[in-house]
This record gives structure tokens, C-alpha cells and sequence, in this order.
């Protein structure tokens, strides 16, 4: 027959407390009891054996006092459902949930050993060795319990059993909780172990568990508490006056990295001290989680792999050597970036707004006097001559040897006008330029000039409907060969070749040659009613843009396989997701950061217009940004779970960034790092040019950047977005690779080779050109596997930004501001970076103390 629960008699002076039910009592038809193991403040515990198992437990019961306090009960169901979420060998497991006669219980693992207060009551403190052990089996167990989201609040030796095979285990989370349910209790725990923060009543955090964590790790490792206080008040001032008494006075052989980690735990700012236990056991001497779940065959969390980076910082000199080197490497680069500048060949004195006057003056002239609704304007090259010169070594030498003089001009300056406001029409694209929106409706016309203003070509959609009118004066030819600083005398007259795009009612056309350059030109015109409608200087370089085929789209068959490879991402990323697999804060990170890159670059370059149109313009904004950002969110998730597993190391840094943001002392030192690399690679490109001497292709830098602070904000937000796609792909073709060959080195080594060839496929290329850019390809994948993927994103981001805009130190010229603002900006960007990346240390106090 199953005994119920009775209670004990009360014992004598002489008996033994065997507590409120009698061993051999049954509880709930399933427990039968052993005997009494103690009492606390939270309730009796009992040893019993679980019948239904046939294993011992132990149970705990709430006090019949605090039973009928809705908030003890609270608290301690609140113990169950937390303390069932962590399980570690390093926590004491929690079973089930009852009550029986009003009295509520819980069972959980029965641990056979010694709470380590008693321990160390009975031996004082432990040996170092044992002591280091014992903290790295604490820090674990915590870390489990803080993974789930469970803060114990109160940590200390009394809670801490070691069993019988020296197992350490975290017990008595009945104050435990999710933090976010901690505010209205900030106080419960025992003062003597609790943070600042906590006796003070205030926000409760993960920060507050690693403060009493190193209260308990100090006591481990000196047999005596950090602090001793007879009051409350005593207490609250011993920690506002800074550390305890060193651990090396006591435990002499103690390395010192252990005494340092301890007190940073203590530090009174919660922002100075480790950001989670797996920090602190990293930071121990040879603690290295990362490396123990790698040997394990486990897959290590995104929090795991976060707390594996350093986190005190570089050494101060360490750090000013690299800024040093940054700062040398940014002059060095904005040197031989004027040196070898498009710019410094071919002047651009006259600024866009100048040559956007001219341009309208010369459409005045030409008879289109009616003023225009819209009109936009920018600078570009001549693309079709820089691939003819690419082709035609013997042309480009000479060409490059003063490209200022003769046909084409290497810059032009494009000018369109409009009736009505334009916006852009093809795909996704919101910037008006020479060719979008298409030259289709009256009143639309468009020209290029040279940086000085000199027509180049003119296109101009006559009226689709006019009235009959009498015929005008012919138009006078030589209007055009004026505007276009060409002797008209200097050309004979030939037979019109090239069709304007628009109707016309008279076209001519002339032969000549460039007198520069040597080269044979043809110009074409065509007039409507007396006026201009066509104009085209055309040489060797031209072709008939409306009669090729546009290839820039790639073929068939590589659609397909770019299509099949997103598919496939799309497919294991989808997995991942659900299976709990990815790091969802880094790929959300990555997705907002290239989503605000790529949507506010375009949004600053784009051609606004007050009407519906707008509408458009905002969402072809969001879409481009939202689907790119959409797309390198699924490649991460695809990719991250298995670098994460094989290759965590690289991600240490990248995902250090997306739990801790720019301020942690790792991330600053990958921009520190990432601007020193930066200014290598930049000099290696700019090494390229200078081998070829004046004969070779200069440095061609963006134009539009230069024409305003809009734009030049415009490049930096898209460099942004391009600085992070082309590393992550860098990755997953190394981790493929990586797969594939199985070995490293191989894996680095043909990367290098299959990344340069992509980037620079030109055939045409020197083996001097292809030596330097094999060298800077395996610098990227170098500072990939040395230093992590944040640093090559830094390196990427800030080394295009460098060589992205033309720069002069001529500061009379009207760009000069602009061309130097990346210079400052990369130059800032290290500072900031040296600065975080010492983690608070003084430069010179701390070296002179």
C-alpha cells in the first residue's frame, strides 16, 4: 500500500532533523524518500529515488510559509521552466514539477558530492591547476544558461557542487529568469556576491552573472572572498573604490592572465567587463572554447564564436605602429594617385555647372530657345575608345603619351534636356544619364563636349508634328565645325553614312584627319527646318552602337547557371533557417548594411523630380536595394553554417561586429588593419601604371564623385554595398575549393589564380600586369585567412573608396576638395579604428606605470 505524505513529529533536542517527511515516505506514487539534504532559503531538499526510473533525485519543496506567497510560487515554477532549457554538464539537470497536499516541488539531478563553499571552508583555496579548471567548467555552465537566455543572479560557492568524479556543476536556478522579466527584481540574490548595479536596484544583464562570476573565481583561486563587508553599505563602497587586493599575494603561482580576466569581471562599469563567460574562459590561461568545440566535433554557436576573438586589444604600441603605417601608406597612395590621375593628363578646369551653361548656350545658338523643364548633366569616358586603344597597342602609346589633344577626348561631358521632367526608364536604374531615358519624344535633346566645351556629337528629336511652313534659309554647316573647335576648311565633303536617329530633311558629311593624332575622321550632320538635329565626329574607335548586338548581359548558358546557383543557395539557405543552423543576427546585419549601402547610394544619385514620376524613382530605390540585400542574406545563410563548422576562425571578427557593433576593440582593429591593407592594395594597382610608364593607361578614377558633396556621399554608400558582396563570394569560392582539395594551401592557391582571372580577364595583359595582380589577388585572400572576413570587407570598402576618385593637389582647380575628401575620410576611419582597438588602455599612462 503507497504511503502518503506525513509530517515528521518535531524532533527532540537529541534526535536528528529528518525534515518534514520521514525517509521511506512516498510522494506522488512516485518518490520514495531517503532522507533530508538540506534547507535553504528558497525550501527543504530531499534525497529520493524516482521509482519510475529507478534513479535517484532530489526534491525540493517550497517552504508551506512561502507556499501560499503568489510570488515565491512564481518564482519557483519560474526555476523549472528556465532551468529546463540548459543542459550542460556543467548545470544540475531539472526533471519534473509537482505538488502534493498543497505543497509544490520540483525534482532535479541528485549530485553525490560537496558544495564548494564547504570545500573550501575545509582546504582554504585550490590548487592553481585545479582552480583553472574548475573555472573553465564554470564559465561553460554558465555560458549554457546564458545561450537560453537565463541569467542565475545568484551565483555563488554554495551553489556550486562538486561531485564525486570532480565534476563541477552550477546548481539552484530558483532566481533565475529571462532577463527581459528581471526589471521589477534587480535585488533577489546574496549581497556578498551580487554586481554594483544589482545592490543598486538597477537593469539586471548577463554583465551582472560575469560580476559574480569573478567574485567566485577570485574566492577559487585565494580561499577568500574579494570583498569583506559587515554591512550592506560597507560593501556597496568596497566596490566603488576599485579592485581587491591582487590574487598574486596569495596564489603565487597563479599565471597572471587569470588575475587579469578576474578583475576586469569586477570592473565597476558593466560596459569594461567581459561580453559572456565564454569570454572569460578564452581569456583564461590556455582557455580556448573554440578550439575544444572544433576537437569535440561540434558545430560552435555565433556567441561561441564571437567570444573567441581577443577582446583587451592590441597593445598600445602595437597599435600606434599600425596606424602609423596606415597613415604613411594614405599619403603614399594620395602621392602617386595625382602622379598617375587621368586627371593630370587631361585637364578639367572648366566644372560641370560651367560646362551645363555652355551647353544650353550652344542649344540657343543652334535655334532651340524655348527653356527646358528638366535637365541633368555628368562627366564620363570615352569607352569605346579606351577599348579601341586596348586592342591597338600601337595607337594606345602614343595616345596615352599625351591624351589631352586629339579625337575622341578621353573625358567627355554629356548635357540632356527635356520638355517635361525626365526619369529613367531602363530596368531598375533611377540615374538619368546620356542614354536613359531613351531619346524618343519631341523637344528631347542631348550632346557630349570635351572638358573645355567643345561639341563632340548633338542629337535633337524634331516635332513629330509641325504645321506646312514656306522653306527656310539653309542651316550654316559651320556653325557646328565652330562649336566643335574643327577648321571646316580643313575637310571635304562626302557622302552622308551615318543615319541620325530622328527625322531631318537635309544631312551632309565631311572626311578629314585628326591632326593630333593622325587618325582618319568622318563628321556627320543632318538638320530639320533650318536647325541642327544630328552631330557626330566619328573615327576608327566608332561603331554603330544601334547595329551591335548587346552582349553586356552575358549568355544564355551563363543565365542558367547563375540562376541554378542562387536556386540552390536559396534552397540550403531556406534549411539552415529552419533548422536553427544560421547566424540570423550576422545575416540580418549583412542584408540591413548592404540593403542602406546600395538603397542610399542610389537614392543620392539619382535624378529626382517633383511629380508621380518620383513615386517610381523610390521604388525602383527600394527594390534594387531590397533585392540585393535579399540575395546576399540567403548567400550567407547558405554559406555561414558550414565556414562556421570547418573555418570558424575566419568569421571571428565579422561576427564580433554583428554582436557587439563598431565599439568592440576587434571590430576596431579590423578597421585599423583594413585601412592599412587598403593603402597596399591601392599601391600595388598604382604600381601597375607606373611600370608602363607614359605609354601606358592612366588611373581612371570616377567622374560623376567630383561634382558635388551628393555624389561624392553617393560612391562612398555604394562602395559600401560593393565591399561586402565580393568578399563573401571570395569565401565561398575559397570554402568550396576548400572542400574540394581538402588541403588549404591548395584551396588559397587556386583561388588566387580563378579570382584574378575573373576581375581582370584582359588577354591582353603583360606578365608584369599579371604578376601584380596575382599578388594583390593573394593579398585579399591572405588578409581573408589571417585576419578574417571583416578585415578584407574593410580592406575592400576603404582600398576602392581610395582609388575611386581622381585627386590633384592643384587646390585652385575646382575638384580638389572633393578628389582629397577620401583620402581624410580612410585617414579617419583608422584613427577611429586605433582608437578602439586599444579597449580604453592609455597610450602612454599605462606604459609609464
Amino acid at each position: 500500500m503507497e504511503a502518503g505524505p506525513r509530517a515528521a513529529s518535531p524532533p527532540s533536542s537529541h534526535a536528528v532533523d529528518e525534515g518534514r517527511f520521514l525517509p521511506g515516505t512516498v510522494i506522488a506514487g512516485r518518490y520514495r524518500i531517503a532522507g533530508l539534504l538540506g534547507r535553504g532559503g528558497m525550501g527543504e531538499v530531499y534525497r529520493a529515488t524516482d521509482l519510475t526510473l529507478g534513479q535517484a533525485v532530489a526534491l525540493k519543496f517550497l517552504p508551506e510559509s512561502l507556499g501560499r506567497d503568489e510570488r515565491a510560487v512564481v518564482r519557483f515554477y519560474n526555476e523549472v521552466r528556465m532551468a529546463r532549457q540548459v543542459t550542460h554538464p556543467n548545470v544540475c539537470r531539472v526533471y519534473d514539477i509537482g505538488a502534493v497536499e498543497g505543497l509544490h516541488y520540483i525534482s532535479m539531478e541528485f549530485v553525490d558530492g560537496e558544495d564548494l563553499a564547504s570545500l573550501l571552508r575545509r582546504i582554504g583555496r585550490l590548487p592553481a591547476d585545479k582552480a583553472l579548471e574548475t573555472a573553465r567548467r564554470l564559465c561553460a555552465g554558465l555560458a549554457a544558461a546564458h545561450e537560453k537566455g537565463v541569467l542565475h543572479r545568484d551565483l555563488k560557492p554554495a551553489n556550486v557542487m562538486i561531485d564525486g568524479r570532480g565534476q563541477v556543476i552550477v546548481m539552484d536556478f530558483g532566481l533565475a529568469g529571462l532577463s527581459e522579466q528581471l526589471q521589477g527584481d534587480a535585488r533577489s540574490g546574496t549581497p556578498a556576491y551580487m554586481s554594483p548595479e544589482q545592490l543598486a536596484g538597477t537593469e539586471v544583464t548577463v554583465k551582472s552573472d560575469i560580476y559574480a562570476l569573478g567574485l567566485l573565481l577570485y574566492e577559487v583561486f585565494t580561499g577568500k572572498r574579494a570583498y569583506e563587508a559587515a554591512s550592506l553599505m560597507e560593501l556597496i563602497q568596497q566596490q566603488e573604490r576599485g579592485a581587491p587586493a591582487s590574487i598574486a599575494s596569495v596564489a603565487k603561482d597563479l599565471d597572471p592572465a587569470a588575475e587579469r580576466v578576474i578583475l576586469r569581471c569586477l570592473e565597476h562599469d558593466p560596459r569594461r567587463r567581459p561580453a559572456s563567460a565564454l569570454a572569460v574562459a578564452a581569456a583564461l590561461p590556455g582557455g580556448d572554447p573554440l578550439a575544444a568545440a572544433l576537437i569535440a566535433g561540434e558545430t560552435p554557436s555565433p556567441e561561441l564564436i564571437a567570444a573567441a576573438g581577443e577582446t583587451e586589444g592590441l597593445h598600445p604600441w602595437v597599435a600606434l605602429g599600425w596606424l602609423g603605417a596606415a597613415l604613411a601608406g594614405i599619403a603614399i597612395v594620395g602621392w602617386l594617385g595625382v602622379r598617375f590621375s587621368i586627371t593630370e593628363k587631361v585637364p578639367i578646369d572648366v566644372p560641370p555647372d560651367a560646362l551645363a551653361r555652355d551647353a544650353r548656350h550652344l542649344l540657343e545658338g543652334f535655334g532651340y530657345t524655348a527653356k527646358p523643364a528638366d535637365a541633368a548633366w555628368g562627366m564620363d569616358y570615352d569607352y569605346p575608345d579606351r577599348y579601341y586603344l586596348k586592342t591597338h597597342h600601337d595607337v594606345a602609346a602614343a595616345r596615352w603619351r599625351n591624351p589631352a589633344v586629339g579625337q575622341p577626348p578621353i573625358i567627355h561631358f554629356w548635357y540632356r534636356e527635356n520638355p517635361w521632367p525626365m526619369t529613367a526608364q531602363i530596368g531598375l536604374n533611377t540615374m538619368v544619364d546620356y542614354t536613359d531615358p531613351p531619346l524618343e519624344f519631341s523637344g528631347m535633346a542631348r550632346l557630349l563636349t570635351d572638358p573645355q566645351g567643345k561639341l563632340r556629337q548633338l542629337e535633337v528629336v524634331p516635332p513629330q508634328k509641325q504645321a506646312a511652313a514656306p522653306p527656310g534659309a539653309p542651316f550654316d554647316w559651320s556653325a557646328l565645325f565652330r562649336a566643335a573647335g574643327l577648321e571646316q576648311s580643313q575637310f571635304q565633303p562626302a557622302e552622308p553614312e551615318w543615319t541620325p536617329l530622328s527625322g531631318w530633311d537635309v544631312r551632309a558629311a565631311w572626311t578629314g584627319t585628326d591632326a593630333p593624332t593622325g587618325s582618319k575622321l568622318r563628321v556627320e550632320a543632318a538638320a530639320w527646318r533650318g536647325r541642327p538635329v544630328f552631330f557626330r565626329i566619328v573615327g576608327p574607335w566608332s561603331s554603330p552602337e544601334r547595329m551591335t548586338e548587346d552582349t553586356a548581359g552575358g549568355s544564355l548558358a551563363e543565365m542558367v547557371v547563375v540562376y541554378l546557383a542562387l536556386a540552390a543557395a536559396g534552397v540550403l539557405a531556406w534549411k539552415n533557417f529552419r533548422a536553427g543552423r544560421s547566424d540570423r543576427q550576422g545575416a540580418w546585419s549583412l542584408a540591413v548594411l548592404y540593403f542602406a549601402g546600395l538603397a542610399g547610394g542610389t537614392a543620392l544619385a539619382s535624378h529626382h523630380v517633383a511629380t508621380m514620376a518620383e513615386i517610381s524613382v523610390f521604388w525602383r530605390v527600394v527594390c534594387k536595394g531590397g533585392v540585393n540585400a535579399l540575395l546576399a542574406w540567403v548567400v550567407y545563410t547558405a554559406l555561414e553554417p558550414w565556414v562556421r563548422r570547418r573555418w570558424p576562425q575566419v568569421l571571428i571578427s565579422w561576427t564580433r561586429y554583428t554582436v557587439k557593433g563598431i565599439r568592440d576593440p576587434l571590430v576596431g582593429r579590423g578597421l585599423l588593419f583594413g585601412a592599412a591593407f587598403a593603402c597596399v592594395g591601392a599601391a600595388l594597382r598604382l604600381l601597375r601604371m607606373a611600370l608602363h610608364g607614359y605609354g601606358g593607361e592612366p588611373w581612371m578614377g570616377w567622374l560623376d564623385p567630383l561634382a558635388s558633396l551628393r555624389m561624392t556621399a553617393a560612391a562612398g554608400l555604394l562602395q559600401v554595398a560593393g565591399s561586402l558582396f565580393g568578399p563573401l563570394l571570395v569565401l565561398f569560392l575559397l570554402f568550396v575549393l576548400r572542400v574540394v582539395l581538402r588541403k588549404e594551401w591548395a584551396a588559397a592557391v587556386v583561388c588566387v589564380v580563378l579570382v584574378a582571372a575573373i576581375n581582370d580577364p584582359s588577354a591582353d595583359y603583360s606578365k608584369v600586369d599579371w604578376a601584380i595582380i596575382l599578388v594583390d589577388t593573394a593579398l585579399g585572400v591572405f588578409v581573408l585567412l589571417r585576419y578574417g572576413l571583416l578585415v578584407l570587407i574593410a580592406a575592400v570598402g576603404l582600398g576602392g573608396f581610395l582609388m575611386g576618385i581622381p585627386r590633384t593637389l592643384d587646390f585652385s582647380l575646382w575638384y580638389a576638395p572633393m578628389g582629397m575628401l577620401p583620402l581624410a575620410a580612410v585617414a579617419l576611419i583608422a584613427v577611429y579604428g586605433f582608437r578602439v582597438s586599444l579597449a580604453g588602455r592609455r597610450l602612454f599612462k599605462d606604459e609609464l606605470e
